[in-house]
């Protein structure tokens, strides 16, 4: 494969299959937060109660997703990857229509239930792809483009999502019927760049995979019993950082409007446009620097570890912070590390990986990271407000359930320095 000269910033990956990936993950989140940007006319149109329509956005994809996850491992480590994932985007395309046409709650948590199923299968194929094909030296760099995809696609989300709303009528006429909900049509438009995703990815190779010989098999339990330090003390540190970036990013907008008056039109454009320069930002500067880092040790261990004792003060500032602007750029940093210490966790946990048994190590890695990010922060965050600090305290109720997060990861991460230190757990061989 080609390489990029020295000294060079190169952003382009060695394998251009890496673009396909990150566009699909952009699908994937775009998708997976259209309920958000309908939710009001959702409720409105079913009448649903903010409990049903909570139920709705998180719990019935967050429960899917996470025990699909545990299913999608194996097929991972034993199918044809890219066709693999092309199945899940054409289940979650129609999953995504289902939600679009649903008449109650019923029918719309079974469509957030198979977007999950459909979804799940993403990230832990991507991921082995991309460690598979890209040079060792660069699988961070891969591994961050397509988290930076994920960031975009919330981003696109929002902002051509609510685009569309605005131009759409509320009542869309579509030919001699009755006239269909804005929010039903912008369902089914998502359904479109799936197609045309699902058809790319079925052209995308993967050596070894699908043709006359059979994907080599390893045991994963022998494996894992060697070297369950390791694994354990990066499982504790991703879901520490996942755990406080998906808390920020559910609460930061309400915190903008309660601490510092903001319009909830402007505070969500401002946090959306942090987001979107300071995730990617971050990212790409964490697989930058987990590239030239990742020889010896854990791979990505001290960048994590780096990533939360730095971005430690800055959810402090963010969460105690009376001035506007020294708050807006504490928020901006402590995006900007947390992108360097999500990238380093994935794409360390590749590293670390033989390649047959990458499916299966990180199927249920993402399942438990998704379940702690999206199931106990946020929630945790929103008691603390109801019943220890109130209303006014949002910004130190977010820091309280950020603090318990930092400290289990700081720790796990001290507690192992000598895996931080010591020789990599896996051959060249093995990870190729």
């Amino acid at each position: 494969m080609r390489r990029p000269r020295p000294g060079r910033l190169a952003l382009a990956p060695a394998w251009p299959g890496v673009w396909l990936l990150a566009g699909a993950h952009l699908l994937a989140f775009a998708d997976r937060f259209i309920a958000a940007l309908v939710a009001p006319a959702i409720k409105a149109d079913l009448r649903l109660s903010d409990f049903e329509l909570g139920l709705v956005q998180g719990t019935a994809f967050v429960a899917a997703y996470a025990v699909a996850s545990l299913a999608a491992g194996p097929l991972v480590d034993r199918l044809h990857r890219p066709r693999l994932i092309a199945a899940g985007v054409l289940v979650w395309g129609l999953a995504s229509l289902a939600c679009g046409l649903a008449t109650g709650l019923g029918e719309l948590v079974l469509g957030r239930a198979a977007l999950g199923l459909g979804q799940a299968v993403l990230t832990p194929a991507a991921l082995a792809l991309i460690a598979a094909r890209q040079p060792r030296d660069r699988i961070g760099q891969g591994v961050s483009l397509y988290v930076a995809g994920a960031t975009l696609g919330r981003a696109t989300a929002m902002g051509l999502g609510g685009g569309l709303l605005a131009l759409l009528p509320a009542m869309v006429p579509l030919g001699p019927g009755a006239p269909v909900a804005a929010w039903r049509v912008l369902f089914a438009l998502s359904v479109v760049p799936n197609l045309v995703l699902a058809v790319l990815l079925l052209r995308l190779p993967d050596p070894g995979r699908g043709g006359g010989r059979p994907a080599r098999r390893q045991a994963l339990a022998p494996w894992l019993a060697r070297h369950a330090g390791r694994y354990a003390v990066l499982a504790v540190a991703g879901v520490a950082v996942t755990l406080v970036v998906q808390t920020t990013n559910a609460w930061a907008v309400t915190l903008l409007v309660r601490r510092f008056g903001l319009p909830l039109p402007s505070a969500g454009m401002v946090f959306g446009a942090i987001v979107a320069v300071a995730a990617p930002l971050g990212q790409v500067a964490g697989g930058r620097l987990l590239d030239r880092t990742a020889r010896r040790g854990l791979p990505g261990g001290r960048l994590v570890l780096g990533a939360l004792l730095g971005t430690l003060p800055l959810a402090a500032t963010v969460g105690l912070a009376d001035d506007r602007g020294l708050a807006l750029t504490a928020l901006a940093a402590l995006i900007f590390g947390l992108g360097i210490g999500s990238v380093a966790t994935l794409a360390g946990l590749q590293l670390m990986t033989p390649r047959a048994l990458r499916g299966r190590v990180t199927a249920p890695f993402v399942a438990c990271t998704t379940l702690a990010g999206f199931g106990l922060g946020p929630p945790l965050v929103g008691l603390l407000a109801d019943r220890v600090f109130g209303e006014a305290g949002l910004g130190q109720a977010l820091l309280a359930a950020s603090l318990p997060a930092y400290a289990a990861g700081i720790i796990a991460l001290l507690l192992g320095a000598r895996y931080l230190r010591g020789p990599a757990a896996v051959t060249e061989e093995d990870r190729r």
